[in-house]
């Protein structure tokens, strides 16, 4: 599910339904002053339907969809943020015109990792796309991902993120027994053995995903 909070109370709430998997997408409306001038926000968060290759036409209509929503709404700045599950850079064709990352965001990197989420390989069952199967990380889908993205549409003025604005958390394991230990091997007789065995202070993250923070300097040209 996703989850929007704010500080800012909003003056109205509205889901967006995606086509394909009959999720929602949150959006909440902010009303702000910038630099004297009211700015009608929205916020946006969404999650994109999985699996590489097969879902790319679902997810690039599903982000059409929620997109021209918003912009039917006129909004001053929209912001749609989440996880879109892009496993390849290639999608990126797949955001529509007038929509953008956040160059800082982008120079953030992977939000998903297996070489340094030791959660994932007890996530995910023994055998998945990602290790080619249990045949092997060299048949599997490559990693890491960006699979968490940040568009914004600005028709009031410019807007930006600062590089020191935006970083990557929740990308370190909960217990301290976890920290500086190696994740399980992708496939072979060590997963076998330890494949959700293992106390979860060994391996425990907040997530499958990595979060990212950043802040948006609206009214920028």
């Amino acid at each position: 599910g996703n989850l929007l909070l704010s500080k800012i109370a909003p003056v109205a709430v509205a889901f967006i339904e995606q086509p394909g998997d009959r999720r929602h997408s949150h959006v909440a409306t902010l009303d702000l002053c910038v630099g004297g001038r009211r700015l009608r926000v929205a916020v946006c968060s969404t999650h994109l339907t999985a699996f590489p290759w097969l879902m790319e036409g679902r997810r690039r209509t599903q982000l059409a969809h929620v997109t021209s929503a918003m912009k039917a709404a006129a909004f001053d700045v929209a912001c749609v943020m989440g996880d879109f599950n892009f496993h390849r850079e290639a999608e990126n064709a797949s955001i529509p015109d007038g929509w953008a990352e956040l160059p800082a965001v982008v120079s953030l990197g992977a939000t998903w990792d297996y070489a340094r989420n030791a959660m994932l390989p007890h996530y995910l069952p023994l055998r998945n796309i990602y290790n080619g199967l249990g045949l092997g990380e060299r048949f599997g889908w490559p990693g890491p991902m960006r699979l968490d993205r940040v568009l914004v549409c600005c028709a009031a003025g410019g807007c930006a993120c600062d590089p020191g604005a935006a970083r990557i958390f929740a990308d370190q394991p909960v217990h301290e027994r976890a920290r500086g230990r190696p994740p399980l091997p992708q496939t072979g007789r060590e997963l076998s053995e330890a494949h959700r065995s293992l106390p979860w202070e060994e391996y425990l993250h907040p997530s499958d995903h990595f979060g990212i923070s950043f802040e948006l300097v609206l009214g920028r040209v």
